[in-house]
């Protein structure tokens, strides 16, 4: 009884007369509600989502199996049940950051002896890790515009779109760490140059800075962003006349750390040192360093403008570095970033939909009327212009352009525009308060502005805000909300297509082949598949989604597209003992007895086209305009004279009326038997088909 008084005592002194006992609840309800929300594909089992997490997945299994000793033997690696007959140097081709953690995670509980399912706490990792991004957006909102912004701002990134389609249960991938990182390490620096920091601390929150993009650059290649981006804004703030000492010392620390961190990673290597990522780095810190010795030299003018004189050479010397070829540009992929319109030289990836240059459709999909939102924070940050102000505005800017040249980059622009968004809110509902305490003090003729204005106001701000979390009448494909986006089955259940519901054609194809392939079957198919083939089909596979081998994708494009008998040649060349193709499918019957037959684009019926184009791209000679007519229909040369149009068993028929449909047509070919089908004709949505190769 006496301890229960004392414990009241405590409580009773920490929280009495504060708001922090109401903050801090209303903090753990925001983290509740996104990790909640992000664990919703739990309905449909455990499973990871998409295709890299397996991959991550299996380089996790990979040192869990071999104990801590794995983390070493990690990098000596090289796996031969991928990229057939050669392998991979997983180690040298990877990014160890995600499977390293959830490795150090499950060694360190294992030795407390508390033993988890390696499989759960991959797939719940992703959730749990948003929730730390979801507070580090809190402290951003919190540097901003204080508490309430701060507390917006999680809630806005809680309720994200963007954000939740990559944090979902299951989406064990690089970007599930490389957000909860990229936000750590922008606070943390912000916090290092404030001038009311002591030296201590400056230096404190320096290491964390460069400790946390580090690890993000050993985990994610998005990192390349945020690693230019701390240079960049170093030196304007310093071109601003917001230089001083504390600005050199904390980006010189932080670069170091993160610089160290990133050639120790062999996919980054030395060489890293030698790209742009870390070069602005190199450049930035010999202008910072003139701005301290225009300072402290004496001397004229001249002096004073010592920094414009280095940046004058600096640039000239860099273009002279790219001319002699000893400063290394990051890839084309990177640069198609900034360009968009590079893209269309890279075939392989453009054929994937994350990679396509974004529409104005699905950038407010992605972030919803937090889009508009943030135009109020921006406003409102201008307009102050802090350090950390320009720092965030500046790179919710350029994250809200890199969005709209690529897809899949609506993952960096979500903690942004939350940010960015909570202040605005919380911004104009704090203006709408004070002034609202003003204008009933005042007589009623001297009020501006009608009281309604007041009212109305946060009435549609937070009606806005509830369509993100709202499920829409319409259904997630016509949706803005994070539950929708959410609420839906993993890729693997819903076999590749966007319905929610369990199609389970994958999953049974790939425990067939568990059990009924030979160990030392080798399967061909489109490079999407690959790592569902290696991890869940254990078995090898000849490409897969890291595309680090564009020739030997071009070989397996070039089989699909040629006739039977090159076909034949260049897989029994390439080592495959079995070819996979997957079919989507839809047939339903009408009033009347009608059945529509129809296949639905999402499997090689629609990726054929890609197969062409990068068949093209590696050399092979295909005039596509014999494939496909203008209103994008394959032709009959499609159909009846490529090995991949011959091995999906649907070919379009004219049925009565003139109308085409897709009817079952069982494949006669002479060296590819028919070994599985994982269902009947017009049974399902979706069809894995595999063929053995024979003579």
């Amino acid at each position: 009884m006496l301890r229960d008084s004392r414990l009241m005592k405590i409580v009773n002194r920490l929280f009495s007369g504060k708001l922090v006992l109401l903050e801090t609840s209303i903090m753990f309800m925001i983290l509740a509600i996104g990790f909640l929300i992000r664990i919703f594909p739990l309905r449909w089992g455990l499973y990871l989502t998409e295709f890299d997490p397996w991959m991550q997945y299996k380089e996790f299994m990979y040192i869990v199996r071999n104990g801590w000793i794995g983390f070493i033997k990690f990098f000596s690696w090289h796996d031969m049940t991928s990229w057939y007959p050669f392998g991979r140097d997983v180690g040298r081709t990877a990014f160890p950051g995600l499977p390293f953690f959830a490795a150090f995670i499950y060694h360190s509980l294992h030795g407390l002896g508390i033993e988890l399912n390696p499989l759960e706490l991959a797939a719940f990792i992703p959730p749990i890790l948003s929730m730390v991004a979801i507070f580090f957006a809190y402290l951003l909102g919190k540097e901003l515009g204080g508490k309430p912004a701060g507390l917006f701002s999680a809630f806005l990134l809680a309720l994200s779109r963007a954000h939740v389609e990559r944090s979902l249960l299951g989406w064990f991938d690089d970007e599930c760490i490389g957000i909860p990182l990229m936000l750590i390490g922008i606070w943390a620096y912000i916090q290092a140059i404030k001038d009311e920091r002591s030296w201590k601390e400056s230096i404190t929150y320096s290491i964390i800075s460069g400790l946390s993009l580090g690890y993000l650059s050993a985990s994610w290649g998005a990192a390349k962003f945020p690693l230019t981006y701390i240079p960049l804004i170093t030196v304007i703030l310093a071109l601003l006349g917001r230089y001083r000492r504390r600005l050199l010392t904390s980006f010189a620390l932080t670069f170091a750390i993160y610089a160290t961190i990133s050639i120790m990673v062999p996919k980054l290597g030395i060489r890293y040192l030698f790209e742009t990522t870390l070069l602005s780095g190199f450049a930035a810190l010999i202008i910072l360093a003139s701005f301290e010795l225009s300072r402290i030299l004496p001397g004229g003018k001249h002096v004073k403008r010592l920094p414009y004189y280095v940046i004058g050479v600096g640039v000239a010397g860099f273009i002279a570095l790219v001319v002699l070829g000893l400063a290394n540009l990051p890839g084309l992929k990177f640069f198609s970033v900034v360009v968009p319109t590079l893209r269309s030289k890279l075939p392989i990836v453009i054929s994937v939909a994350e990679n396509q240059i974004s529409t104005w459709a699905i950038m407010f999909s992605d972030a919803g009327f937090q889009l508009l939102l943030a135009l109020l924070g921006f406003y409102y940050a201008l307009r102050r212009r802090t350090d950390g102000d320009l720092i965030l505005s500046g790179y919710a800017l350029l994250t809200i352009y890199f969005s709209s040249t690529m897809v899949r980059l609506s993952t960096i622009m979500a903690p942004m525009v939350a940010v960015m968004a909570g202040f605005g809110v919380a911004e104009i509902i704090g203006s709408f308060s004070r002034n609202l305490k003003l204008l009933t003090r005042m007589k009623a003729r001297a009020k501006p502005i009608s009281l309604e204005y007041y009212v109305l106001t946060p009435l549609v701000i937070v009606g806005l805000l509830t369509v993100n979390f709202i499920p829409s009448a319409y259904g997630f494909r016509y949706s803005i909300s994070a539950i929708d986006s959410a609420y839906t089955p993993q890729t693997i259940v819903s076999a590749s297509t966007p319905f929610r519901m369990k199609i389970d054609a994958w999953l049974k194809a790939l425990e067939w082949m568990r059990n009924n392939l030979p160990e030392d079957a080798v399967v061909a198919c489109w490079w999407d598949y690959g790592y569902w083939v290696t991890i869940l089909g254990n078995r090898t596979s000849i490409v897969d989604n890291a595309t680090l081998n564009s020739t030997q994708i071009g070989e397996i494009a070039y089989a699909f597209m040629s006739n039977e008998t090159v076909a034949y040649k260049v897989f029994k060349k390439l080592g495959a003992t079995h070819v996979l193709v997957f079919v989507t499918h839809f047939a339903q019957s009408q009033a009347g007895g009608a059945t529509i037959m129809r296949l639905l684009s999402y499997g090689d019926e629609a990726k054929w086209i890609w197969m062409l184009r990068i068949a093209n791209q590696e050399g092979y000679h295909f005039n596509e305009s014999e494939y496909v007519t203008e209103r994008g229909v394959p032709t009959e040369k499609f159909w009846y004279g490529t090995t991949i149009g011959q091995l999906i068993p649907y070919k379009p028929t004219t049925m009565a009326g003139g109308v085409t449909a897709h009817v079952y047509q069982p494949p006669s070919l002479k060296h590819f038997k028919l070994v599985y089908q994982s269902s009947p004709p017009y049974t399902s949505y979706a069809y894995v088909y595999i063929y053995e190769l024979v003579d």
